[in-house]
């Protein structure tokens, strides 16, 4: 493989993952070797996030334990059947794992103890539980109610993308925008690209590894 091709000798992703950290950043990469950071705002600062807890109970081999979340108008089902070892806490943990791939909550189980947490402060959400087996394995509550505006708008974007140049040396370019944080939203000024380049070449710190590199 050429010295400058981008993706020297690592496998290439073009799938689609979407990371939610707190409810400010979702994390995407949708094109090869690039990275786009969406920042979004709670402008609501009175608003209080839902959190809500799950705590599950084992029953037997081959149970399914279910939950359907509710929010940002739409629902999804998430389940676990029960196989041969699982116990409370990690049919917890399979469950909040699945709920993780839902982008308007986070949830973290600790034990038999799922805690789910709105990100979008002042957006409510409804977790119900109607397909499991046994209903009283999956109990809901709600510790802290939804309050406030779900105002959650869109201020800024940042792209980073991966490259090589001619000569083989990583490069590093970050382009974006910043929005006024409208329902639209509406952008108001771009910036960059603004590149650097790495110190050593791909030759260099393969060699510096002990990789052979052959010869063109």
């Amino acid at each position: 493989m050429p010295t400058g091709a981008i993706d020297y000798n690592r496998p290439k992703n073009t799938s689609t993952v979407l990371t939610n950290l707190g409810s400010e950043y979702q994390i995407t990469t949708t094109t090869e070797n690039t990275i786009t950071i969406d920042w979004f705002l709670s402008l609501d600062p009175t608003a209080i996030a839902q959190v809500s807890t799950v705590t599950i109970s084992a029953g037997t081999l081959n149970d399914e334990y279910a939950l359907t979340v509710t929010s940002g108008g739409s629902a999804s089902e998430y389940m676990h059947k029960q196989a041969a070892g699982d116990t409370a806490t990690t049919i917890a943990s399979f469950l909040a794992t699945l709920i993780n791939t839902n982008p308007n909550v986070q949830a973290v189980s600790t034990g038999a103890v799922i805690t789910v947490t709105s990100l979008i402060p002042g957006q409510a959400f409804a977790l119900a539980n109607t397909d499991s087996t046994t209903p009283a394995n999956v109990v809901i509550a709600t510790t802290t109610a939804n309050a406030g505006t779900a105002i959650n708008r869109k201020i800024a974007e940042a792209n980073v993308v991966f490259s090589a140049s001619t000569t083989g040396f990583p490069v590093i370019t970050l382009s974006g925008q910043w929005y006024d944080g409208s329902a639209t939203p509406v952008l108001l000024q771009a910036f960059g690209p603004l590149t650097g380049t790495g110190n050593n070449s791909l030759d260099s710190i393969q060699t510096a590894q002990g990789i052979a590199r052959p010869s063109s």
